[in-house]
């Protein structure tokens, strides 16, 4: 039981009813979602058009953009940013939280007391010239920016510390705004003692390297955490009203996890026998230090009690989706939405699209009869995680657009391995695992075009959000003539060096950081 009301209130985002918005690609700079679907109109590339279709589904998924569609009209979120005679105070944490800060500061005005948002190194730099992301210069909210390459560091304990202490302070006059986004986990870090950062950042390294999803990564964080799984809210019991407003970056948005859930108390789990499950499974258990075993497998020490508020769940990867078969749609592409919980490891998930790519392109070719294609593909299907599409649905969606350019969509968040002392991320390296994948499978088929790019502008520890596959890109390598096999760059996870070989880089899908983020977005095109 979630102790405070979920309010799944997705908004979705349509590019008519926005106002101007920036951001950059390949040098042009794109105001709106109008010239975006403008811009669109005049592509002769599909490498170009696949990442403005996946620019728009983030567009879509940004504050602004979720905050405008979800106050349209009197409901519940309205409601909670309503009260006229109390005082209000954020405090917020996550990679969105600076945009939805500013939304906040909007919708208050002077009613606007007090606040503290935890957000990544450089995000102020990096936004300073966009409106969309700048606080007021007499602002009353302090800004704080620390968990560099998303790992949670001093300033994020301190910051941590200091909003759970603003928590405590709440009186009945007082309506708490807790911003939450992906990220937060890090940007909100205080240990229970005896448990020090160092130790439980080398649990966390741990997890993440050996391919840990991220809501086992959260299981622990939860239980190892002062102020997460709901131990933040408990500090703010005295206040009027807590309000949480979420955007999820996690398969299946369980609000209890986002951000390892501060403000949601689980009593269905027992946080610390799901850690201790999570970390046996990875083989960590026996690794431990003394003062982590002994947090996990004392008492629960998570105390229930009744927080007045609700949680609302902004936005999600739902958004980003249903904006991106609009976007589609708008050029003439057929579009099929796979699935929107994408999740396993690099290797499945790209062994998945290609053969889901073969066969499309078998079924197209008139090489499968319909009904070899649809029992082809309730068996692929089995191993796969989907949304309410089933196989014979998916059969039909195909059979329907037999001849014409076709776009299917997943969204999720897969996770890999690191083998090697490389550089690169999920997207890029299944991106190129693809490549070559596809080149095997389909004789070189090149009509299939495959984008992976995260939402948030960053894909590992690099400066870009993934890249465009194909076997086009694995030919392109393989014409370079170099000693070092293409799959080679898999083996010592080093994905980045291989795309920025290829033609200089040009199957990179560059955004810089966005501001949001609702996980990865997939994006198969077959002309």
């Amino acid at each position: 039981m979630v102790a405070q009301k979920c309010l799944l209130r997705i908004g979705w985002c349509y590019y008519q009813s926005l106002a101007p918005v920036f951001f950059q690609n390949n040098g042009i700079v794109v105001r709106s979602f109008e010239k975006c679907a403008r811009r669109m109109g005049t592509f002769k590339s599909p490498v170009a058009q696949l990442k403005d279709i996946f620019l728009c589904g983030v567009e879509a998924v940004k504050p602004r953009s979720l905050f405008q569609q979800q106050l349209n009209g009197e409901n519940d979120i309205q409601l909670s940013v309503s009260h006229e005679t109390k005082r209000y105070h954020v405090i917020g944490f996550g990679k969105a939280v600076l945009g939805m800060a500013v939304q906040m500061e909007k919708l208050l005005g002077s009613r606007l007391r007090s606040g503290l948002i935890s957000i990544p190194v450089g995000t102020r730099e990096r936004f300073a010239a966009d409106t969309e992301f700048s606080l007021r210069p007499n602002s009353v909210l302090e800004v704080i920016e620390c968990a560099r390459n998303n790992l949670p560091d001093d300033q994020a304990t301190m910051a941590a510390s200091r909003m759970k202490a603003l928590a405590r302070n709440m009186s009945s006059d007082d309506v708490l705004c807790v911003l939450v986004s992906g990220g937060g986990s890090a940007l909100l870090c205080l240990p229970k003692e005896p448990v020090t950062l160092a130790e439980k950042l080398q649990i966390i390294k741990g997890l993440a390297g050996s391919g840990a999803a991220i809501d086992e990564l959260n299981h622990v964080r939860i239980a190892l955490s002062a102020v997460k799984g709901g131990q933040l809210a408990l500090a703010a019991q005295n206040a009027f009203k807590v309000y949480s407003y979420v955007i999820s970056d996690i398969v299946g948005d369980p609000v209890e996890l986002i951000a390892s859930g501060p403000t949601v108390i689980d009593t269905n789990t027992d946080v610390n026998e799901k850690a201790k499950a999570v970390l046996m499974n990875y083989n960590l258990w026996e690794k431990l230090p003394k003062s982590v075993a002994q947090i996990i497998e004392g008492p629960k020490t998570t105390k229930h009690a009744h927080i007045p508020g609700n949680l609302f769940l902004l936005g999600s990867n739902q958004v980003a989706v249903k904006s991106i078969v609009e976007q589609a749609l708008s050029q003439g592409l057929k579009s099929v939405v796979l699935s929107k919980k994408i999740q396993g490891n690099v290797r499945t998930v790209s062994d998945t699209y290609v053969a889901l790519a073969e066969l499309v392109c078998s079924f197209r070719s008139d090489k499968l009869s319909e009904d070899a294609f649809k029992d082809k593909i309730e068996a692929l299907f089995g191993g796969l995680a989907y949304d309410d599409l089933k196989p014979d649905e998916f059969v039909a969606r195909i059979a329907d657009s037999k001849k014409q350019r076709i776009l299917i969509v997943g969204a999720g968040e897969p996770t890999v391995c690191v083998e090697g002392d490389g550089k690169g991320g999920r997207n890029q390296e299944l991106a190129l695992r693809f490549s070559y994948g596809v080149q095997a499978r389909t004789d070189g088929d090149q009509s299939i075009y495959f984008l992976s790019a995260g939402t948030d502008g960053i894909d590992g520890p690099t400066d870009v959000a993934g890249a465009i596959g194909g076997a086009f890109v694995a030919r392109a390598y393989d014409q370079l003539g170099r000693a070092e096999a293409g799959m080679s760059f898999v083996k010592r996870s080093d994905s980045y060096h291989f795309y920025r070989s290829v033609e200089n880089g040009k199957y990179f899908v560059k955004t810089g950081h966005t501001g949001t983020n609702v996980m990865d977005i997939h994006l198969m095109l077959i002309t």
